[in-house]
């Protein structure tokens, strides 16, 4: 399936190959067109999603949706992060302090300013190195390709297990792998953030 980003939206075709024969001098390919949809849309519309593929809604999900939703994060990120604020009010302060040399500025301006830095909660020292900045977090990167793994297997994508001998499936493989990277006894996820603090050790872990 082909996907055409245009402004917001997003046209998908699906192409097929013509043969040649009669009226046709020489095999081409063909692009049918399938729908369009928003292209910062964090879902595939219910109407559209029903004209596609197992196979056409993950590279739709890959190349849209989960796209739109780690912007939407990133964005959500920002609107409740305290740091970027901070910043740009120390520039601003900055040039108020340059702008102040050659211009006095009543003592009673400062007050207002004084008293939001004073309400502003801090921590010490290398707690600092929790932030993650939302371009750079790796766990919500987790998260929402978990989020489309669980859909696509929803959708259909890995069928259905075999009545005998699911686990030598290469489907139960993979689960055994990420269930061990999540929560396993060495190098998982868990046990780095056990290490950290954000995980409290229960039940033997």
């Amino acid at each position: 399936m082909k996907i055409n980003l245009r402004g917001r939206r997003a046209y998908l075709y699906r192409r097929s190959w013509v043969p040649a024969g009669e009226g046709v001098s020489h095999g081409h390919p063909v692009d049918l067109y399938i729908g369009a949809m928003d292209a910062v849309a964090e879902e595939i519309p219910p109407k559209l999603r029903g004209q596609l593929t197992a196979n056409e809604r993950l590279q739709l999900e890959a190349k849209v949706c989960i796209p739109a939703r780690a912007t939407k994060a990133q964005l959500l990120n920002r609107e409740v992060e305290p740091g970027w604020r901070i910043d740009d009010a120390a520039r601003l302060l900055e040039a108020a302090a340059k702008h102040s040399e050659g211009r006095l500025v009543p003592r009673s301006r400062l007050a207002p300013v004084q008293a939001a830095v004073a309400k502003i909660r801090v921590f010490e020292g290398a707690v600092a190195k929790t932030q993650v900045p939302a371009s750079t977090d790796r766990l919500n990167d987790a998260l929402v390709a978990i989020r489309a793994a669980a859909q696509a297997v929803r959708d259909g994508a890995y069928g259905h297990a075999p009545a005998d001998g699911a686990r030598s499936t290469r489907t139960y493989r993979l689960w055994s792998d990420l269930l061990e990277s999540v929560t396993g006894d060495h190098a998982s996820l868990l046990r780095a953030l056990q290490a950290k603090g954000f995980a409290k050790r229960k039940g033997g872990y």
